[in-house]
């Protein structure tokens, strides 16, 4: 229940500043897909990319289509994670903040990245994976992973104890002992949220 009403003490700034770092992330999977390189699926590419003995050869095949776009959007994945890191360790003791400020967002956002990342692979690539897609498609899914962990660890695990806590201090659980399964899952699904306009 304290963490509710620290809620109300977090200044607005911080909120904007969550907001932005996982936006800056956001911005930083949806620009790497631009250098992709783009190759036609012909024998002469897959020849070229098979000699090893041409260097030349081999590192046109796995180039990069342009390294500013990349350094652009590798300075936003990072300055956007080390923001969000910081803000994890300044609001750690408010677990609803952190999960709608910080773990969901980044969850769905990485998501974004990586489908964003599989569309541009099978459509503008024709189903090429160059060196760039697969370390995006690698990072992304590790920020899915990651961030997912995340955000189910302080939803399911951590949130859930400070709850039951709160319920037995209030003695608020003994009213729901005697419930099915489905009536807890029709309860919960009616339930309005720890804060307005919370998920959790």
């Amino acid at each position: 229940m304290e963490m509710l009403l620290h809620l109300d003490r977090i200044p607005r700034l911080y909120n904007i500043m969550a907001s932005l770092f996982t936006w800056i992330i956001l911005a930083g999977f949806l620009v790497v897909p631009g250098t992709f390189t783009t190759f036609k699926e012909s024998k002469a590419f897959q020849d070229a990319d098979n000699d090893s003995d041409n260097e030349v050869t081999h590192a046109i095949v796995h180039s990069i289509a342009n390294i500013g776009l990349l350094w652009l959007a590798g300075a936003f994945c990072v300055g956007g994670t080390l923001g969000c890191l910081w803000l994890w360790f300044r609001w750690r003791k408010n677990y609803v903040w952190l999960i709608n400020r910080i773990f969901l967002p980044v969850t769905m956002n990485s998501v974004a990245g990586l489908i964003t990342t599989l569309v541009n692979v099978y459509t503008a690539q024709h189903g090429v994976w160059s060196v760039t897609a697969k370390i995006t498609a690698i990072v992304t899914g590790s920020c899915v992973g990651v961030a997912g962990l995340l955000f189910g660890c302080y939803n399911f695990w951590i949130l859930r104890r400070v709850q039951k806590v709160h319920e037995r201090e209030m003695g608020l659980n003994a009213q729901h002992e005697d419930e099915t399964l489905v009536q807890k899952v029709k309860r919960k699904a009616h339930e309005p949220p720890l804060q307005p306009g919370s998920v959790v």
